[in-house]
């Protein structure tokens, strides 16, 4: 590696440690003023807040990365064009693609390290992390309020399929219910539906409005639905089982999601489009820092220092630009309008052309 490629690249480490620490800092300060008065008020331990930011660290690491890497390249490009080091370079024959190839090969390995993270240590370490916020951190009349969960599916015991709309954990209730029962062959035998599912705490559920339909090999209904105002239901599970359930994409990783899209086979189909979309986007977005540093650096180039100031802000506006663009790609994806892979990748080819496009210019 040249001398010159080297300089670079160790200001460019340097400047990401700098900053993912200090975003993370800012953002763990920033979250703690949210609720600084109830820690006061109702004397929250020093050790539960610690063990809470403790197992916070990997996803808040995970999200900071992007932005730690464009301000890290934004401003070792920018400070190397302000005093006309990087015109020197290209006068000398250089291209603009010599100064960056080493930063984009370090950032590639921080995007493999970022999926890695994501996928092995953030399912693990944000449910830990929620537990503590909800027994430890969160009191009074916040508990009562959680949040249900949506879309709760898992493989049950004696080889059925169960699919909930919702999942209400404080009343022990699952709504808008589905049960696949298997046999050994992995054909479905019996198919049973139910408005409400509720937990009757003697280690029974019982259903409302329950219907069972028999199923033949085919996979065809066989016979009359048996309806039921009111019907055991014969899960095996108890709610903790639901509870340990992980319904956000966004926390699973990348198997998990892909388990969890086959439970959901017996759902809706606009579901499985949103979960494509997600299984889809978690192989993506771990790239965004690569992007965001391609479409940064070139237009963040600027000779001078109050020309350089204004490149540093065009360099990270241009690539924060990108984010509003996912954005919509992901949201047309879940809406049905764009395939599911294309949705979740076409930002990263556009900009990544773009970014290329741009950095061609400046060589």
């Amino acid at each position: 590696m040249k001398l010159l490629e080297k300089y670079v690249l160790k200001h460019y480490v340097i400047a990401f440690l700098f900053c993912i620490v200090l975003l993370i800092v800012i953002g763990v300060i920033g979250d703690i003023l949210g609720f600084l008065g109830e820690i006061f008020e109702h004397n929250i331990p020093l050790k539960s807040i610690l063990s809470f930011y403790f197992y916070l660290a990997p996803f808040a690491f995970v999200n900071m990365v992007p932005f730690a890497c464009l301000l890290a390249a934004v401003y070792v490009f920018n400070s190397l064009s302000k005093y006309h080091e990087v015109t020197a370079v290209v006068a000398s024959g250089l291209s603009l693609w010599e100064l960056l190839k080493p930063v984009l090969v370090v950032t590639f390995l921080f995007c493999l390290f970022t999926f890695i993270v994501n996928d092995r240590l953030v399912p693990q370490t944000m449910e830990k992390a929620s537990w503590i916020r909800h027994e430890k951190l969160e009191v009074g009349e916040d508990k009562k309020t959680k949040h249900g969960l949506r879309d709760v599916a898992l493989y049950g015991k004696g080889g059925q399929i169960i699919f909930a709309r919702s999942f209400n954990p404080i009343d022990n209730e699952l709504t808008n219910v589905i049960i696949h029962k298997q046999d050994e062959e992995n054909n479905v035998t019996d198919k049973v539906s139910a408005r409400v599912v509720k937990w009757q705490g003697d280690g029974k559920w019982e259903g409302e409005d329950v219907v069972v339909f028999k199923v033949d090999p085919e996979g065809n209904f066989k016979d009359d639905p048996v309806v039921y105002r009111r019907k055991r239901v014969n899960i095996v599970e108890t709610p903790e089982d639901f509870k340990k359930t992980q319904s956000d994409p966004k926390l699973m990783s990348y198997r998990q999601l892909k388990d969890y899209l086959k439970v959901l086979k017996v759902g809706s189909e606009k579901t499985m489009q949103r979960l494509l979309v997600d299984l889809n986007y978690k192989l993506a977005f771990p790239f965004t820092a690569l992007i965001t540093v391609l479409i940064g650096v070139p237009f963040s180039i600027e000779t001078g220092r109050a020309s350089a100031l204004i490149g540093m802000a065009r360099g990270i506006t241009i690539a924060i630009l990108y984010l509003p663009v996912v954005a919509v790609a992901l949201a047309l994806g879940k809406g049905g309008y764009l395939p599911p892979a294309i949705s979740a990748w076409i930002s990263i080819v556009i900009f990544a052309f773009l970014g290329a496009h741009f950095v061609n210019k400046k060589s």
